[in-house]
């Protein structure tokens, strides 16, 4: 019911009509908190293990640092909702024992049809571009500059950037990227492209592959390059500069995100450039041989982050947290991790806490590695048991998964509509949390059809550039294993957004009518005769309320079939003569995610 506004003090008898417009139909508000988990930078005042309130760009950089990854999660939660989210901080130190990734960048001249350049200097003028994340810095320089000079600009540049997502050192023309944190987590692509595209006669190299000893037997190397496993059949006897020469015919003979290059005076030895245009991670590029020893194919690419997030005491500050945190960023993918963030949200679901919380996980790996590390079932508890966890899966994106993951997690946070379908949603980007579409190469094939594929059988979300050249989910479900027909639609993220938000504002609407906020106080139980009085109900009125709710829901677009399930509403004295038990059916709507139509030609 909603009151009459009349002026304050008014007594003179008499009917007096008022119209509202636009009236809702009195469900409670939703929670809209989003909790983002990241690192901090060592040396920043931030306290760490506890979720903290984040106010602004500027305060988070100042008590957790500028290039940390919670700065830059913040940054891009806010380009994705900058307005309706409650944003909570959940900062962690980066792991003490761990290792940082760092990639090293060669500025060296053009190679000629894979054969190294003997230049030292820019043949013409040219503007070279260095940024991982879509983050970095262009570069002009001029002819006759020397590869040093021209990595002293970008080092020079680089130096300005308000929250690099890596540090660089320079020495002499090599420049190495080293993540802002310790640990084993994806700090996304890196991408070197020169606007002449070769014609100033410089590029920039990104590791090496050597080819060492006398192929053994017949056998097969296969070169990991992404998404790309292109393998060459080696015969017994081949010397390392014939499979190197191989090697090198194969992967510069196709579209591969990098192309290879070697001595006038082959050796074995091949240098491995970037491809203009193409944003790659080497840190995932590998050789594999079979067959060939005692030959071997040894790849150098930089440094492997080692180090997993401590997440125990953070855990452990959570479940003092009286407020539901609606939705979860974890920015981590290692197993026993996720295991233990699952399990703990799991457990907070539970009576008589009832927190309807959910962890959306972001991952990046190729189709091919989705196999090999099935989150949905990979954990313990497994994922796909629940309904609270989406996978967004971006392949190969040369953003970082943890920025997506988060933008998600935050338009959950705010969005209005609990009912939302998540199909077709679009990533957001901003000057400060810049997001770069993938390489067309760098997609799900549509033959076969990875994207359906992903869904299926590893239920991720999948990413992709929609046709308005955003990036965009495909299928805004989650990692869930249905039964069968019935509870096939608790696969999409709306489902448990919309039962945990019923099950807190069915919670909310009996104890304002039957609690201690209700008329007359908390409530009395009369079963054998009808309530004379405000001080009493019975199961037959509770059974009224409950139905009364499912009303609101209906109107709401949250409830399907109030009407229809009326009489599926129970209440009864059961177990204790103060306690009365009540059944009441739950029926969120359905995603649209499927339309079929067939046209009959007549």
């Amino acid at each position: 019911m909603i009151p009459a506004k009349l002026p304050a003090g008014l007594e003179q008898p008499g009917v007096y009509v008022t119209l509202v417009s636009g009236s809702d139909p009195g469900l409670s508000t939703p929670s809209k908190t989003c909790l983002i988990w990241g690192y901090k930078t060592t040396g920043y005042p931030g306290a760490t293990d506890a979720p903290v309130s984040a106010i602004s760009q500027g305060q988070v950089a100042s008590d957790f640092g500028p290039s940390s990854m919670l700065a830059q999660r913040y940054a891009a939660a806010r380009a994705q909702q900058p307005y309706g989210a409650e944003i909570l901080l959940l900062p962690l130190s980066e792991p003490a024992g761990g290792t940082a990734s760092a990639i090293t960048i060669t500025i060296e001249g053009e190679p000629a049809s894979g054969v190294l350049s003997a230049a030292t200097a820019a043949a013409s003028a040219d503007t070279v571009w260095l940024g991982m994340r879509g983050r970095g810095v262009w570069v002009d320089f001029k002819k006759g500059d020397t590869f040093a000079a021209i990595a002293a600009a970008i080092e020079t540049k680089w130096a300005d950037l308000a929250s690099a997502p890596a540090a660089l050192v320079r020495v002499g023309a090599a420049l190495t990227l080293t993540a802002p944190h310790k640990g084993a987590f994806d700090n996304g692509a890196v991408e070197c492209s020169f606007v002449s595209k070769g014609t100033s006669g410089v590029a920039a190299s990104v590791g090496t592959v050597t080819v060492a000893g006398v192929a053994g037997g017949v056998g097969t190397v296969q070169l990991k390059l992404g998404r790309s496993t292109p393998t060459v059949a080696i015969a017994g006897g081949e010397t390392a500069v014939q499979t190197g020469n191989k090697l090198l015919a194969a992967i510069n003979g196709s579209s591969y995100p990098v192309r290879l290059a070697q001595p006038s005076v082959a050796t074995g030895v091949l240098t491995v450039f970037f491809v203009n245009g193409r944003a790659v991670r080497p840190l995932g590029f590998s050789s594999t041989e079979t067959g060939i020893a005692p030959q071997t194919v040894t790849d150098a690419f930089g440094t492997q982050g080692v180090g997993v997030p401590a997440i125990s005491a953070a855990l452990s500050n959570l479940s003092a947290y009286d407020v539901a945190i609606k939705s979860w960023a974890p920015f981590w993918t290692q197993v026993a991790e996720l295991g233990s963030l699952a399990t703990h949200i799991e457990a907070q679901a539970l009576v008589p806490l009832q927190k309807g919380q959910n962890a959306v996980i972001g991952t990046t790996v190729p189709f091919a590695d989705l196999a090999a590390t099935n989150l949905a079932t990979s954990t313990s508890p497994r994922l796909e048991s629940s309904t609270r966890y989406p996978i967004v899966w971006a392949q190969l994106a040369p953003n970082a998964d943890w920025e997506f993951n988060v933008r998600l997690c935050a338009a959950i946070a705010g969005e209005e509509y609990q009912g939302r379908n998540w199909n077709g949603f679009e990533f957001l980007g901003a000057e400060d949390a810049p997001l770069v579409p993938i390489h067309p190469a760098d997609r799900p094939t549509l033959d076969p059809d990875e994207q359906n594929a992903a869904i299926a059988t590893y239920r991720t979300a999948p990413v992709t550039v929609n046709s308005a050249g955003r990036l965009a989910i495909t299928w805004g479900g989650n990692s869930y294993k249905p039964k069968g027909f019935k509870d096939a639609k608790l696969r999409k993220i709306a489902t448990q957004i919309t039962i945990d938000y019923l099950r807190s504002d069915l919670r909310n609407y009996l104890e304002s009518r039957l609690g201690s906020a209700s008329p007359g106080g908390a409530k009395k139980i009369k079963v054998l005769s009808e309530p004379r009085t405000a001080y009493s109900t019975t199961p037959e009125e509770v059974k009224k309320l409950v139905f009364v709710w499912m009303k609101r829901a209906d109107d709401a677009d949250l409830f399907d079939g109030a009407e229809a399930k009326k009489g599926a509403i129970e209440a009864a004295v059961l177990v204790s003569p103060t306690r009365i038990d009540v059944n009441v059916p739950i029926s969120p709507l359905a995603d649209l995610d499927i339309l079929s139509v067939v046209g009959v030609i007549e």
